[in-house]
């Protein structure tokens, strides 16, 4: 259905969540052909949303939610061969997932999305709970996170995601004065 409002709208990405849990994270490793199950499962859930997504020209991107591991993600994507999908980075979920549960720093998940990385949705955090804030409200170092951007990537669509869509303006404006508009 979600395929179907983009074709009607001519959306170009669509965003789906990625199945990778923090119980994913230490158990994977503790169950025999977990990993490969969990691949096997994915593609059986998306593999006709992926031609879909083809045929009409729609890129799916996997978005993190409680990725600990960000290669693990971009592996998923690779593993479709599919130019339809491709990997999103949500700059408060990395955050929270560094913070809070020990996963690396947000720049280290655009590094490993790499040539991969089609979307970011930006927005900060405090590293206890997904905020929504304006960039510069938080803690997250968008230098790096932008450094990463500028050196691993194309040029991915970069969306402010806040819950105050009023002051929407308060983190471009924060952005631009760490030098970060280019």
């Amino acid at each position: 259905q979600g395929l179907e409002i983009c074709e009607a709208i001519g959306a170009t990405h669509m965003v789906v969540h990625s199945p990778y849990t923090t119980w994913d994270y230490n158990n994977l490793d503790n169950h025999r052909n977990a990993r490969k199950q969990l691949l096997e499962y994915t593609h059986a859930s998306l593999k006709d949303a992926v031609a879909r997504a083809e045929e009409i020209g729609c890129i799916l991107v996997i978005e993190n939610i409680e990725d600990m591991d960000p290669h693990a993600r971009v592996e998923l994507a690779k593993s479709f061969d599919s130019p339809s999908v491709r990997v999103s980075i949500d700059t408060g979920h990395a955050h929270y997932a560094h913070c809070s549960n020990g996963a690396p720093p947000v720049d280290y998940y655009v590094h490993a999305a790499g040539a991969m990385l089609e979307h970011v949705h930006i927005q900060d955090v405090d590293g206890h709970a997904d905020r929504h804030w304006h960039p510069g409200e938080g803690s997250i170092r968008w230098t790096s996170v932008f450094n990463a951007i500028a050196t691993s990537c194309e040029r991915p669509r970069l969306l402010l995601e806040v819950e105050d869509q009023a002051g929407l303006m308060k983190g471009v404006k924060h952005l631009q004065d760490l030098g970060l508009d280019d």
